[in-house]
């Protein structure tokens, strides 16, 4: 989640002002992308185990259960995100939709514990 608000707020906006070239901004975005993929693959591969292994070892209840479908939905909108990245900028919504559903999965991973 950190990455992610990372990057839309600091990154993307300081992008703005270095690259005023949409191009050239599309090419060190994508650049950025492949980086971040790099770190955010195998952290939510882990974090997705994590989620089976307690489900599968203590049951799946309401909060684990809506935690492992909003991960889901979460890799579903980050790879919707890398598709339409590739070709165009991709919405202002499935970004805003991505990092709602990162902050739910937060609260979720509170709920699990509480």
């Amino acid at each position: 989640m950190g990455m992610y608000l990372f990057t839309t707020f600091v990154v993307s906006p300081a992008f703005a002002e270095l690259f005023p070239n949409e191009a050239t901004r599309s090419a060190h975005r994508r650049t950025v992308g492949r980086y971040y993929a790099r770190v955010n693959g195998p952290l939510s591969l882990g974090l997705l185990l994590t989620v089976l292994v307690l489900g599968f070892g203590r049951g799946f209840g309401l909060a684990l259960g809506l935690e492992l479908a909003v991960l889901l939905l979460i890799g579903g909108l980050v790879s919707a995100h890398m598709r339409r990245g590739a070709r165009v900028r991709p919405p202002a919504w499935l970004t805003h939709v991505t990092l709602g559903a990162g902050a739910l999965l937060c609260v979720l991973s509170l709920a699990v514990y509480a």
